[in-house]
């Protein structure tokens, strides 16, 4: 009883100190789409208020926190808003990857709202526009995504060189990432070592690693722990990602923002579908089988994946790798208040399962 209450208190911590970034990097960024929305006179004004609007939603400011968290561990001030101004960059990294994302995988929400591409097409509709209203809408997300790209990487250019270094690494590994899912959807080829190097790329280098190490770049004594948070940053990455995983077929909409099973219909290589085929036999390899030419419900896909053990597995890896990480900040010399920040944040990544 005792241990569960030391997980929800430090639960509860958390929560709390994640908010109160995500406040301080909220103003940030709508001063930036204010700027933004200012300095133009003409029809993409709507666009872009549009896409503030997205970005500002919902989203629990997880990259900037980690920047500085970071920060902080490295001997930063708290009330130093560097380190915010930097995760606010990465922030927007992430609103292009999802608007983009969104467009890939034909989401009709995000965040709870419409997404952007829908947005736009019923605009179409309703103003009697002339084309096609799904490929107007699809062609304005992906234009506004890369204002949002465009504008992260302006910023990022005003970074020390070192962070911004690491920007633009993290940046491409993203790309790489997006590349590669999009390549083994359409194959349908791919092993454990294709799902967890896609997961890296595609998220953990610009969700905890990347920022973790920006703030570090910012913090007086970061160089003294950037091994210990390139240790953590892994396997905390690793660990977000596959919670995603879970959450993608376990979750409820209301809860991740956007529709369940996305994975499934899209046949993502995950790890998740990668230990089923693995463990799966008789019928259920059948059925995995025909999950590139049928839908399957959300229900008996549920089903499967809890009785091949896959889910049993993939919550068994999470918390190996929430232990690992927290057993490299221990020996880094580090400032109390950002270690202990960051263990909670890895036992937060650990927890976000359904």
């Amino acid at each position: 009883m005792e241990a569960r209450v030391n997980q929800v208190s430090t639960l509860d911590r958390f929560r709390t100190d994640l908010d109160r970034v995500r406040r301080r990097a909220d103003r940030q960024l709508s001063a930036l789409f204010d700027r933004a929305i200012a300095e133009e006179s003409g029809p993409s004004r709507y666009g872009l208020s549009e896409l503030r609007g997205m970005a500002l939603a919902g989203g629990k400011r997880i990259r900037p926190a980690f920047v500085h968290w970071a920060f902080v561990a490295g001997g930063g001030d708290p009330d130093d808003n560097r380190a915010i101004d930097a995760g606010s960059v990465l922030e927007l990294l992430h609103v292009f990857a999802l608007v983009h994302d969104d467009v890939m995988d034909e989401s009709p929400t995000r965040r709870g709202l419409p997404t952007l591409q829908v947005t736009f097409a019923d605009r179409h509709r309703a103003l009697g526009m002339r084309g096609c209203p799904e490929r107007y809408g699809e062609n304005m997300a992906i234009l506004l995504g890369d204002f949002a790209f465009l504008l992260c990487t302006e910023l990022a250019a005003m970074l020390p060189r070192p962070a911004m270094r690491t920007f633009y690494r993290a940046a491409t590994q993203l790309m790489h990432g997006q590349y590669l899912d999009l390549e083994t959807t359409a194959t349908g080829e791919f092993d454990g070592e294709t799902a967890a190097r896609t997961a890296r790329l595609k998220t953990g280098s610009y969700t905890v690693e990347g920022p973790l190490l920006i703030g570090a770049a910012l913090a007086p004594r970061g160089r003294e722990i950037q091994s210990a948070l390139e240790v953590y940053g892994r396997a905390v990455g690793q660990a977000f990602q596959l919670c995603d995983d879970l959450l993608d077929v376990f979750g409820e909409e209301a809860e991740t923002g956007k529709p369940v099973g996305g994975d499934i219909t899209h046949h993502k290589a995950t790890r998740l579908l990668d230990i089923a085929r693995t463990r799966a036999v008789g019928r259920d390899r059948e059925l995995l089988n025909r999950l590139a030419d049928q839908p399957v419900d959300l229900a008996t896909m549920r089903s499967l994946l809890t009785r091949t053990g896959a889910v049993d597995e993939l919550e068994y890896t999470i918390d190996a790798l929430v232990t690992e990480a927290v057993e490299a900040l221990y020996e880094a010399p580090m400032a109390a208040s950002g270690r202990e920040s960051l263990i909670d944040a890895a036992h937060f990544a650990g927890r976000r399962k359904a």
